[in-house]
Formats: C-alpha cells, sequence, structure tokens
C-alpha cells in the first residue's frame, strides 16, 4: 500500500521492508508472547499482496462467521477516525485490546496509516499502562475502563473509544469527573469498525449516536439498523434495534435475537438491564425462558458475590416498573461469564443458571 511507509512501535520506527523483517524475527524466534506474536501476525497479513483479510465477526449480525474485509475498506474507515479526532503523526496510540477483534485490528490499521506511535500492552481485563506517560488515542471495552477505575490507576489518556458493550450507568458516571474526552462507538467486523460516535462526557455529552462522514443509516422492517458507506463493498443489515432520531442519528435499544416476548409484550433485555443495574447497583443479565403460559418469562440473573433474598430484590424492583416488566425468577451468580472481547455471554449464561436449578 503505497500511503503505507512503515510503522512505530513502543517509540522505535520501523521503515516497511524492516518493519517485515522484523515481524517475521519475531514470529520464527518465538520468543515473544502469543498475544505480541498475534499481532506481528497480522501487520504481515495487511502488508501482504492480498487485498482482503479473513476475520471472524462478533455475531451482531447472526452467528459467528468468518468473513472476507477488503483492506482498502478498513483504510478507509481508519482515515475517518483519524481525520474526526485530528489524530497526527507520532501521536502514541495504545493497543489493550485483542488483536483476533476487529477493534484490536484497527487500532494498528490506523497506527500504519498515519505514522501512529504505537504501544502495545497485553490484553486484559485490567491493562497495564504502567511506563506509558502520556496515551493521545486508546480503544478500550467498558469492562477494561470500569477495573481501571475501581483499582484508581486510570492513565493519562487524550482521547479514549469505547466499544464491544454498552456503558454501563455506574460507569458512565465515573466518567463524567475524567479529564479525558470519550466517545462510545457503535460498529462489527462487517463495517470495519465503528460508523458512528457518541460523546460521553465533557460539557455537551450526548445520547444518540451519529454517523461518521461517508456513512448512511437506515432502519428494515424489524427496526434493525442498516448501513451504507461509501467505503464498504455493500449495504450492511444488522441484527440491532434502534431509534432514529434524526437523519443518521439514532438510540441503540438492543439486539433483535435477544427480544423476549412475554405475553405478548416484546421486551429488549439490554434496556431492562439498564434500568435494573441502576436501580440495585449490581451488573446483572435478562434473558429470557420458556414459559407455558407467557411463552417466555423474564428472568434476572444478578452478580453478586453473596446470595441475596430474591424477595428484597423483587422489593427493589417494584415501586419503578408494573408488574409485567418484574422477573420471575431470579439467580445469584458470581460472575457474569463473559466472551473473549469481554461482552457478557448470555448463551453461558442461560447454561450457568440451567446447572444451578
Amino acid at each position: 500500500m503505497e500511503e503505507i511507509k512503515g510503522l512505530t512501535l513502543n517509540d522505535r520506527f520501523f521503515a516497511l521492508p524492516d518493519l517485515i523483517q522484523f515481524c517475521k524475527n519475531e514470529i520464527n524466534t518465538g520468543t515473544a508472547p502469543d498475544w505480541k506474536i498475534g499481532v506481528y501476525r497480522f501487520i504481515l497479513d495487511f502488508l501482504n499482496n492480498s487485498e482482503t483479510i479473513t476475520q471472524q465477526t462478533s455475531g451482531t449480525t447472526g452467528k459467528h462467521k468468518i468473513i472476507e474485509l477488503q483492506k482498502k475498506s478498513m483504510v478507509a474507515s481508519a482515515k475517518n477516525t483519524i481525520d474526526f479526532f485530528q489524530l497526527k503523526e507520532g501521536d502514541i496510540a495504545v493497543l489493550c485490546l485483542p488483536i483476533q477483534y476487529i477493534a484490536g485490528k484497527m487500532m494498528v490499521v490506523r497506527a500504519l496509516v498515519d505514522g501512529l506511535n504505537l504501544k502495545l500492552i497485553q490484553p486484559s481485563g485490567t491493562p497495564d499502562f504502567s511506563g506509558i506517560e502520556e496515551t493521545d488515542f486508546c480503544a478500550m471495552v467498558p469492562m477494561q475502563a470500569s477495573n481501571l477505575l475501581q483499582k484508581k490507576l486510570w492513565p493519562k489518556i487524550k482521547t479514549l473509544i469505547l466499544g464491544g458493550a454498552e456503558t454501563g450507568q455506574e460507569l458512565l458516571e465515573q466518567l463524567q469527573h475524567l479529564e479525558t474526552s470519550i466517545y462510545e462507538t457503535y460498529g462489527m467486523a462487517e463495517t470495519s469498525s465503528h460508523v458512528a460516535l457518541k460523546q460521553l462526557n465533557g460539557k455537551q455529552p450526548e445520547t444518540t449516536f451519529t454517523a461518521l462522514p461517508d456513512v448512511q443509516l437506515s432502519t428494515d422492517e424489524r427496526d434493525c439498523l442498516v448501513i451504507n458507506a461509501t467505503y464498504l463493498p455493500e449495504k450492511v443489515v444488522t441484527n440491532d434495534r434502534v431509534e432514529m432520531v434524526a437523519p443518521n442519528q439514532f438510540k441503540w435499544l438492543g439486539r433483535f435475537d435477544n427480544l423476549i416476548n412475554s405475553g405478548g409484550i416484546k421486551i429488549q433485555p439490554e434496556i431492562l438491564e439498564k434500568q435494573f443495574q441502576e436501580i440495585l447497583q449490581k451488573p446483572c443479565a435478562i434473558i429470557g425462558k420458556p414459559d407455558e403460559l407467557l411463552g417466555q418469562k423474564i428472568v434476572l440473573v444478578l452478580q453478586t458475590s453473596k446470595p441475596e433474598n430474591p424477595e428484597e430484590v423483587l422489593a427493589k424492583l417494584a415501586p419503578h416498573f408494573e408488574r409485567k416488566m418484574l422477573p420471575k425468577e431470579i439467580y445469584f451468580i458470581q460472575d457474569l461469564p463473559r466472551n473473549k472481547s469481554f461482552k457478557v455471554d448470555r448463551n453461558k449464561v442461560k447454561k450457568q443458571i440451567q446447572k444451578d436449578v
């Protein structure tokens, strides 16, 4: 790719031939940890003669699948982000997300395209920023941000983007006190990372996502988001239910395949979870369970260090909701299972409570 001249890794600049040789050497010697080897393999894949890379989807548009992404689409997406945040050559970008997901890959692509100084941190629930005095741009999932705040390890970051899962109310409140400019992203593998952003803090925090330039949004008959972008080979029909509040602006409601139909009432669990969490001050998951009378009943799975009295939990929720919106069963779990991108794994939650019955 003519626009890519090299890459600065941890303050060391590699011209393109040297970068390729460095990655090959690191892979062949096998002395680097697996997570770094994954980054080096992706760099080689991205710089080879193929016009595409293979990527596993997160399941936003259906079941997990392997897709082919156009490298030119990834470059265009990277430039969109670079322009929006006015990133410039030499700015420090930190990669602390798994490289197997599109969010991790796109941090590398942005660094390659814009000449950013890319610093690598082992992906974990609590990224270790020690040794990095200041960061201009970084991407995390909400759980990472929450853990850093809880452990009082918040690093000096100018701009942070959060994606992979919705930002909970407790975390949202904590973010208001930070100097870091923080944005929630909307995107997926099929769109080569985010296509819309929502500012979470600062003088004018936003409640809706706004599409980036070159992106057009609409909805289908299910009220699910449809994405058209000039740099994508075809439109992307998602399984995300949204409320369009203006042209190219929307509120995210939740996944269509998570929708619970309880006695003819359609319930979006993501919305109910957010409301329950505000009241209970604990992470939770809402799932639908088969029921002979209702079709599906609402089940609340609450993350807590020790079991609580279900009646007391219901008593806290009851004043705020109609009876039909209250959970019919409540389970307590030490830790909500999460996948490698730190999203709550609803299928594992279902299996867990079945095991506990």
